[in-house]
């Protein structure tokens, strides 16, 4: 949910520029839906425990910035 809200953010604010949006092609779309589910070639950027508690100690670092008092 993470992703997709950022996803979703980056859309609006670039669409709120006014520009045309330049869109991604087919095969970089799919290989973003491959490193998501774990499939297909991209399967390897998941693979990595050492990237998942990385990214979670990351996480958990914002959320002590940007709201200290979630553990309350």
């Amino acid at each position: 949910m993470f992703y997709l809200e950022k996803a979703c953010e980056i859309q609006v604010t670039a669409q709120a520029g006014g520009a045309e949006l330049v869109l991604s092609s087919d095969q970089v779309a799919e290989y973003t839906a491959q490193q998501l589910t774990g499939e297909g070639d991209a399967s390897s950027d998941f693979e990595d425990r050492d990237a998942y508690d990385l990214a979670w100690a990351a996480l958990l670092r914002l959320v002590e910035r940007i709201a200290p008092d979630y553990k309350d």
